[in-house]
């Protein structure tokens, strides 16, 4: 099976006939009128768009459809509250096509961006600190997903190579701070910026063509996470000191700066108030030109208001 149309391409009246998508959401639901029917929510490499599934199209043995799965879609294209929304009169599952072409993945060289982090790891001179990198590093598994995995499901780099491409932004965005505050801890800061989000690959998983949030991830959070995959690192290093795994744990528990934000403390530390801010410049960054990105093609001056970053964007010419 091929995929002839993306969701970027769909207008309002358009039919389409066994179309590929990943089943993003799959929700049944109950109308006013006592009748059955199913939000689902659908993607590929260009964006979403969700639909409405009334319960006679569905097959009995489709009523377990979850997220990830690959479907073929037959339909029409409506507009819905000023969106185009698909209603969909078939769906069916797709065994024969790869999950990497309903992805999004990063725009960026994903070989460039590791050489890069790799050339700072290697400049690392704590034995401490270069240890537990390495350990980490030199697992085929840990780095592999490090490579691939997003940072996010929705709110920034939520794609593949999400978290390699938030990383090597911020390691690009300190240098001036680096520079200009010569008594930083260079290893401590690099150290906490490589381990700031690697809860991440114990919080989300790519499953099928979705990618979804794990148990761990809902009950725990990547920031607990990550303290705890740190710690069994450190457990493998003999003689560890205590206040360097204090001073790093901070970095990592602190990063998204604020408590509301998620962050049990709040930075104490003048590396911790650094990676804070440019954890936030990164994300902030990448949903404002994303956001631009997806509506470069429309008349107004102004994107449509942007609920994490709480205003429009001007896009300009």
């Amino acid at each position: 099976m091929a995929k002839t149309v993306t969701i970027s391409e769909l207008r309002v009246d358009q039919r389409l006939q066994d179309e590929a998508f990943s089943l993003k959401e799959f929700e049944k639901k109950v109308s006013r009128q006592g009748k059955y029917y199913y939000n689902i929510l659908l993607g590929d490499k260009t964006g979403e768009i969700r639909g409405k599934l009334w319960s006679e199209n569905v097959d009995s043995s489709l009523e377990s459809l979850t997220a990830g799965e690959i479907v073929s879609i037959s339909g029409f294209i409506q507009e819905y509250a000023g969106k185009p929304q698909i209603i969909v009169e078939k769906i069916n599952i797709v065994t024969n096509m790869a999950p990497e072409e309903f992805l999004p993945v990063t725009s960026r060289d994903r070989s460039k961006m590791q050489e890069d982090l790799e050339s700072a790891m290697n400049a690392v001179s704590n034995p401490y600190l270069k240890q537990i990198i390495d350990l980490f590093w030199k697992t085929d598994s840990n780095r592999d997903s490090y490579v691939n995995f997003p940072a996010g499901m929705y709110v920034h780099h939520g794609y593949v190579g999400g978290l390699l491409e938030h990383v090597w932004e911020m390691w690009q965005l300190s240098q001036p701070f680096l520079n200009i505050y010569a008594n930083l801890d260079k290893d401590l800061y690099f150290t906490g910026l490589f381990f700031h989000d690697v809860g991440k690959l114990e919080e989300l998983n790519i499953v099928g063509a979705t990618i979804v949030m794990t148990t761990e991830g809902s009950l725990n959070g990547h920031i607990a996470q990550g303290v705890l995959k740190v710690q069994s690192l450190i457990d493998q290093v003999p003689d560890f000191p205590t206040d360097l795994k204090s001073k790093l744990f901070h970095l990592i528990l602190s990063h998204q700066g604020h408590l509301e934000y998620g962050s049990p403390v709040k930075p104490m530390m003048v590396e911790a108030m650094i990676l804070s801010m440019v954890d936030s410049n990164s994300a902030d960054m990448n949903q404002a030109t994303k956001h631009i990105e997806k509506q470069v093609d429309t008349e107004d001056d102004f994107t449509d208001y942007h609920k994490q970053l709480g205003r429009s964007l001007y896009k300009g010419s």
